[in-house]
């Protein structure tokens, strides 16, 4: 039996989580009230690219492995290196067709905390009356931040856009808000229908 305790703590240490789950607490010296907000590991923002027919959506996901007792060990200890402030941001891109018309997107870059991602002139078709959404590539984000700003150069309708965007990082009572069945999206578009 204590062997088998022993293995089950060594797998439990050994075995890598994906932390993303932010909580933050903070004190209101004023009203003496203590306030506790759980942000979640995703990021995202939406705009429009053709006013009232193409939407874009840039969302992101925390991505950082840790090893869960060593990471609690080497945080209590103030082992933390510099790296630990630092997570990869794996980057959705979505195009929410609400046109009659097919509208292709050349993706150029996409620029965060001084990191380049070069989508290397890949093409999205956004097809009449639906939402099209492909996995382009990680970014480097700051692990206790609570928004990245990032800019995104892309071509529509025979144009070349730089959009300056700000995603906030989502809480987990935003999720349900937002992106539950009933919930009202937080892009310019909202709940509208295809």
């Amino acid at each position: 039996m204590k062997k088998i305790i022993t293995v089950a703590l060594w797998v439990l240490t050994l075995a890598g989580c994906n932390y993303g789950t932010m909580v933050v607490e903070s004190y209101d010296g004023r009203t003496g009230k203590s306030t506790t907000t759980t942000y979640s590991k995703y990021y995202d923002t939406g705009v429009w690219l053709v006013p009232d027919k193409l939407g874009l959506v840039v969302a992101v996901d925390y991505e950082k492995k840790n090893i869960p007792v060593v990471h609690g060990v080497q945080q209590s200890l103030g082992a933390l290196g510099s790296g630990d402030s630092f997570a990869a941001g794996k980057v959705t891109l979505y195009l929410w067709n609400f046109d009659t018309k097919t509208y292709p997107v050349k993706f150029i870059s996409l620029s965060s905390l001084g990191d380049k991602w070069d989508f290397q002139g890949q093409v999205m078709v956004a097809q009449p009356k639906d939402r099209t959404g492909t996995e382009a590539g990680h970014i480097r984000i700051f692990s206790y931040g609570k928004e990245i700003d990032a800019t995104i150069t892309l071509e529509v309708a025979g144009k070349q856009r730089r959009i300056e965007l700000k995603l906030p990082r989502r809480t987990v009572p935003q999720l349900t808000e937002f992106f539950a069945p009933g919930g009202h999206r937080p892009y310019p578009w909202g709940d509208r229908k295809f």
